[in-house]
């Protein structure tokens, strides 16, 4: 359901896939469990995160990177190697401590650019080095 699978070209290989970290979502497990006291608010709050993990999916392929959200809609942004001016990884202690943060990919065209996160990305420094091999 959530895939990105239609939007590879014929000619693409994926080299990488993954989706948001569960631990990413921490704070918002804190919150559920905080307010047990109502069982409806834990069970609201775990579905969204439930449903936000599920739908987020970010690739590399041979080609370029991309990411897909959208829980209802599909949401699809990707870039060429070519177009990538910047990657930034950023962790926080809980990152730091289980190996997880977020990517910034900036990239450039038609006069401005434009940035796109990958948020709670399992070894991200690992995957901006992948990621630097196919930058020119």
């Amino acid at each position: 359901m959530w895939t990105i699978d239609n939007h590879i070209q014929k000619d693409e290989n994926i080299i990488y896939t993954g989706s948001p970290e569960w631990i990413g979502y921490f704070w918002g497990f804190v919150f559920a469990i905080i307010t047990i006291w109502t069982i409806i608010i834990p069970i609201i709050v775990i579905g969204i995160i439930y449903l936000l993990k599920s739908s987020t999916k970010y690739a590399i392929t041979n080609k370029r990177v991309m990411r897909r959200s959208g829980i209802i809609s599909d949401d699809v942004k990707s870039s060429t190697f070519k177009h990538i001016t910047s990657l930034r990884v950023k962790q926080g202690i809980f990152g730091k401590l289980f190996n997880f943060g977020n990517i910034g990919i900036d990239t450039s065209g038609s006069g401005s650019g434009f940035e796109f996160i990958w948020l709670f990305v399992n070894d991200p420094v690992q995957v901006k080095n992948e990621i630097e091999k196919h930058i020119e």
